[in-house]
């Protein structure tokens, strides 16, 4: 009887230990990649998977050290790495899978993060001004329910939230919990309605665990689009702007007096001579004679008289 209990300790013990091996660390599709998330020291899994069987599986860890699998999982497409996880496993892994088939093999890459037990997902995400964008912490010790969930955003502003708070009782009119999230399986979110310049900057996720505890970390919120312009990268393209001016109008005073544009430019001394013709001009209109005004013309009487008629009054004819 008392092997049997022992060997039931055994048993219940290698059970946790597996358990704990396999799903205390989460794994997500970030962005296209295959991130994992785990505690320092704790054991992870690395695996690649491809359609067909392989003849062979290479990786290559972020110090670019290489390791080869061989076993039956190959005929099954999978091959698999056990490590232990520390500060020179963080980063990228790249799988090389080379099908039975020849011709060119399959890469896969599989990021790996050391985090406390609440990490940001994407600690880096992007929005679009105007639209929605979800911020999202998780648990990394499996799936463990959340006892709380707050948010604080650039603005100091801080809240909590949970699944209560949905689109039509938004906080602040603004902020509520994704209806695909769980605070039961360990999911911190938020989702933003209509991002504003406000919103941009570090935004810090709390979340309370059955230990008494807080666990934060922090996501970088960035917005692009047609109006994504800050204050201060207002000011910089102002100030460049200024920049740029001033330059322009140092190289145009450098190129006039380097005489860069005279073969364009008429020089000083044509203008001048240019000028004095015009006023010569102008004095020898003013200094010629006017025509004196013509004195009004009489013409000649002729007074016609005729023979016969010598009694008759005289006719009278101008030319």
């Amino acid at each position: 009887m008392y092997y049997q209990n022992l060997l039931l300790v055994i048993l219940t013990f290698i059970l946790y230990d597996n358990t704990v091996n396999i799903y205390a660390y989460r794994t997500f599709d970030v962005d296209g990649v295959e991130t994992i998330l785990a505690l320092e020291n704790e054991t992870i899994n690395i695996e690649c998977k491809t359609d067909g069987p392989l003849s062979y599986c290479g990786l290559i860890n972020p110090t670019g050290e290489r390791c080869s699998f061989k076993g039956q999982e190959l005929h099954l497409g999978s091959c698999f790495n056990k490590v232990n996880v520390t500060k020179q496993d963080i980063g990228e892994w790249t799988c090389h899978l080379g099908k039975s088939a020849i011709g060119v093999e399959t890469t896969k890459k599989i990021m790996v993060r050391i985090v406390n037990r609440v990490a940001a997902i994407k600690q880096n995400v992007t929005a679009v001004h105007g639209r929605e964008i979800t911020l999202e912490c998780v648990t990394t010790e499996g799936l463990r329910s959340l006892v709380y969930c707050r948010f604080e955003p650039p603005n100091r502003i801080a809240f909590n939230i949970n699944s209560a708070v949905n689109f039509s009782n938004a906080i602040l009119e603004k902020y509520y919990y994704p209806p695909t999230r769980s605070m039961d399986r360990g999911d911190c979110a938020v989702t933003i309605r209509n991002v504003q310049y406000e919103d941009i900057g570090s935004w810090t996720c709390g979340a309370g665990l059955d230990d008494g505890k807080e666990y934060i970390d922090v996501i970088m919120l960035k917005v692009e689009g047609l109006y994504t312009l800050s204050t201060g990268s207002k000011f910089v393209l102002i100030y460049g702007v200024t920049i740029f001016t001033v330059a322009f109008c140092l190289i145009g005073v450098v190129a006039w007096k380097h005489r860069i544009f005279s073969e364009f430019l008429p020089s000083l001394e044509e203008i001048e001579i240019a000028d004095m013709d015009a006023r010569q001009r102008l004095r020898a209109t003013q200094s010629s004679p006017q025509p004196s005004p013509q004195p009004e013309r009489n013409d000649p009487e002729v007074v016609v008289q005729s023979p016969s008629e010598s009694s008759s009054s005289p006719v009278t004819a101008t030319q």
